[in-house]
């Protein structure tokens, strides 16, 4: 027994089975582990792409819906097929039919009186009048913004008749596709140029030509509703204190309260500054749809 013990001492204990069943423990576990790992960057790397296609797709489309449309150029043969077109439309319109019954052409060939001139005879009631924004321009040798504006992507066509009893304008106007500054909505500065190309013809008369001081000291706009291009729209414009014929005697003119420390000087010996008021007209306006939706309020201040 003793002789045993002394042998089971001597020899040294390796615990083999421990150690190989712990190292093969500890290489399956990383193993084991990678499998899972491995399939969920596989899975994101499908994630991510579909993402990627998700918003290629998206913009695409956005970009295909929000691209304005292949619009021809001004004076080109489809513009003006399109423009014929544009003409019939407008010629069939209820209110335009219904202001022509009521006028006459102002620019027709047949002289409206026997022995009056353009120029001289009187108007009364509803006249139509020739509102061609770029052809005003290339008439008085100006190349404006109204000239780049023009055909179908711009103004397109118009109509315009002028009452010179009320002092009133009514227009139909085309708003093109290239005056949008949303997608589908008309850039409110290509309203504003409307509103001032016409209040400004108002000022100066029917068949007089805008001068560089026709055009307002002041302007401002309302917009009510969006202005969709693409569609007709019927502009109306007024004097708010038009020039009419007086029924009675105009009032007798107050007197001016004389100065006191400067009464006893003569009116010529008098240099004190004289401030000479301005006269100026108001003008309001109004962009109305087909159908009657107020789209957008203006009112003007002329200096005349």
């Amino acid at each position: 027994m003793s002789l045993l013990r002394r042998v089971l001492r001597s020899l040294p204990f390796k615990p083999y089975h421990k150690h190989r069943c712990t190292s093969d423990f500890r290489h399956a576990l990383p193993s084991h582990l990678e499998l899972p790992l491995q399939s969920r960057v596989r899975w994101s790397y499908f994630w991510y792409a579909g993402i990627l296609a998700l918003g290629i797709t998206t913009g695409l489309g956005a970009r295909q819906f929000a691209a304005p449309l292949g619009l021809p150029a001004p004076g080109s043969s489809e513009d003006k097929l399109i423009l014929e077109s544009l003409s019939q439309d407008i010629d069939r319109l209820e209110i335009v039919q219904s202001l022509r019954k009521k006028s006459f052409n102002l620019h027709a060939d047949t002289p409206i009186t026997p022995t009056g001139s353009g120029e001289n005879f009187k108007v009364r009631g509803w006249v139509e009048v020739d509102f061609d924004f770029a052809k005003g321009e290339e008439a008085e040798g100006r190349k404006g913004i109204l000239g780049a504006l023009s055909g179908t992507r711009g103004f397109g066509v118009q109509r315009a008749f002028w009452n010179a009893e009320t002092k009133e304008m009514v227009a139909l106007v085309w708003m093109g596709g290239g005056l949008a500054g949303w997608p589908g909505v008309a850039h409110g500065g290509a309203i504003a140029t409307v509103f001032e190309e016409t209040m400004a013809r108002m000022v100066r008369g029917p068949s007089g030509t805008v001068e560089p001081i026709h055009r307002p000291t002041s302007l401002s706009i309302t917009y009510a509703k969006p202005t969709y291009s693409l569609d007709f729209y019927v502009l109306r414009a007024s004097f708010s204190q038009p020039d009419m014929p007086q029924t009675e005697p105009p009032p007798e003119p107050e007197a001016e309260p004389t100065k006191s420390w400067l009464g006893w000087l003569s009116p010529k010996k008098d240099l004190t500054k004289q401030v000479i008021p301005k006269q100026s007209t108001e003008i309001t306006g109004t962009l109305e749809s087909i159908k009657g939706d107020l789209c957008v309020k203006v009112k003007g201040t002329f200096a005349v």
